[in-house]
């Protein structure tokens, strides 16, 4: 079928500027299957050499399979789209950008599963739907709004998908790592401003966020935003959750879930036997004063609130200078300067030079990057805070070239030696966080990480997978950890 002037369809492949569903990595607390990591759909690879995405997903061509979508676009009310282009998009979506409207065009993206769903996996298209629809209630969080879906078959694609308005921008994995230090600065801030925004988000109970069960199986309209969320009990695989439970202290929310585990599998003598250590290891813990009474407070939590889902763009900003406040006075290196840590705020704050004939009072205009948007919405999470505040190590590191940073995993890379710029973006957002919030020093860095590790057997499927895998190394770090402090007394 070829295109007609009635019917325009790129065939061109273009670079990606927002990218979804990128490998999900389990040791981040990923509640999926490992997939392996892809060449990009939009990153001009030869789309029909072995390496693609679509002869490995034996998936129909894109130069076939975009007439199908221009098909759905008219069928839906929008009209043939103006522009179709393949995008980056990953182990379980197909992502495609479109740009509809037939007078102010604007621009889309349909994300498609890489196979269609079974009835029971309806309800999870219907929950992240859900989930973006509570969140739009949250100017500062941006989220893409969703504009039509579908979770039946019953489509040209013969699959479910979600329709979701483009968000202006790029991925900050697309760009950060090559900006000079004042913006990467500028960003740290950004950044560190969205993870203060998101604890602010206080929940009633630990679990997963979850939809009220009245989005309809379709809707070829945008639907209502809710100001209402349900909390269901964490997921256990991926159709069925543990019991919903109470808010309570994080120990024994901790040895809560592990004895749900240990339960339902009593006659597996070795998951009996790790359940209970892990439960041991929590009151130990908890004797040693680890735990705070705080932690049964819950917050909202992106569990993957990384490099390639946080959206950032360049606005025009005017600030105003007081010239004459400035002349006269000596440049004194600030404290932080002369002690060798320079602050960040060095950096960023540009010192204006007075000129002859300037007023006191000048407007200025800089260009200055803001967060536009978080994407990746899936399985977000209600837990308690000190859970939640892993340090975001990719903004110090970039690990394309380091390789992630995974916590208290013997078999993980050590966290490579830092430049002194790198060092100075770490202390920038830390100190940031500090001034936020008086307790997340001690929840990122000193307790957060063991609490984090041993949390993880208990809120995830410990059953199978990698978790199970890194049991035995745990269980070892525990007890150096505590021989640690046996010699310090």
């Amino acid at each position: 079928m070829a295109s007609s002037p009635s019917e325009p369809v790129a065939t061109d492949i273009t670079p990606p500027t927002e990218v979804e569903d990128l490998e999900d990595n389990l040791n981040d607390c990923d509640l999926k299957s490992p997939t392996p990591q892809l060449p990009d759909d939009g990153s001009g690879a030869d789309i029909n050499s072995c390496g693609s995405s679509t002869v490995y997903y034996e998936q129909e061509a894109f130069e076939t399979y975009q007439h199908k979508v221009a098909q759905l676009c008219r069928d839906i009310g929008y009209g043939a789209p103006w522009k179709i282009e393949r995008m980056k998009g990953g182990g379980y979506n197909r992502v495609i950008g479109l740009t509809l409207g037939s007078g102010q065009q604007r621009d889309y993206v349909l994300r498609i599963p890489r196979e269609a769903l079974d009835e029971v996996e309806m309800d999870n298209i219907k929950d992240q739907i859900a989930v973006t629809l509570f969140l739009a209630q949250y100017d500062f969080l941006h989220v893409p709004v969703t504009t039509a879906f579908d979770t039946t078959v019953n489509n040209i694609l013969q699959c479910q998908y979600v329709l979701q308005e483009r968000i202006d921008g790029v991925a900050l994995q697309n760009i950060f790592y090559t900006l000079p230090l004042a913006e990467k600065l500028q960003i740290a801030s950004a950044v560190a401003g969205i993870f203060l925004q998101l604890e602010s988000v206080a929940l009633e109970k630990p679990g997963r966020l979850v939809g009220n069960g009245d989005l309809p199986n379709r809707s070829d309209v945008a639907p209502r935003a809710s100001k209402q969320i349900k909390i269901a009990g964490f997921r256990n695989s991926g159709i069925h959750d543990l019991p919903l439970i109470d808010k309570q202290p994080l120990v024994s929310m901790i040895t809560s879930l592990l004895e749900i585990r240990k339960q339902r599998n009593l006659e597996w003598e070795e998951m009996v036997e790790r359940c209970e250590r892990l439960q041991v290891i929590a009151k130990e813990m908890e004797a040693l004063g680890m735990m705070r009474g705080t932690d049964d407070d819950c917050g909202l939590w992106h569990w993957d609130l990384s490099a390639s889902n946080i959206m950032i763009h360049q606005v025009t900003t005017t600030q105003s200078s007081d010239f004459a406040s400035a002349q006269g006075k000596d440049e004194v290196p600030h404290q932080s300067e002369r002690d060798g840590s320079a602050s960040s705020e060095d950096f960023i704050n540009v010192k204006q030079q007075s000129k002859p004939g300037s007023s006191s009072v000048d407007s200025t205009s800089t260009m200055k990057w803001v967060v536009s948007g978080v994407l990746d919405w899936d399985d977000v999470m209600s837990v308690p805070l000190v859970l939640a505040r892993k340090p975001p190590f990719w903004l110090w590191i970039d690990e394309d070239t380091h390789g992630s940073i995974h916590e208290c995993d013997p078999d993980a890379e050590a966290v490579p030696d830092l430049t002194e710029d790198e060092l100075l973006i770490k202390a920038h957002f830390d100190q940031t966080m500090a001034q936020g919030s008086s307790s997340y020093i001690d929840d990122a860095y000193h307790r957060g990480p063991l609490l984090r590790a041993l949390a993880k057997f208990a809120v995830y499927n410990f059953e199978q997978g990698v978790y199970w895998d890194q049991y035995d190394g745990f269980v070892k770090l525990w007890k150096e950890y505590r021989k640690t402090l046996a010699k310090q007394k």
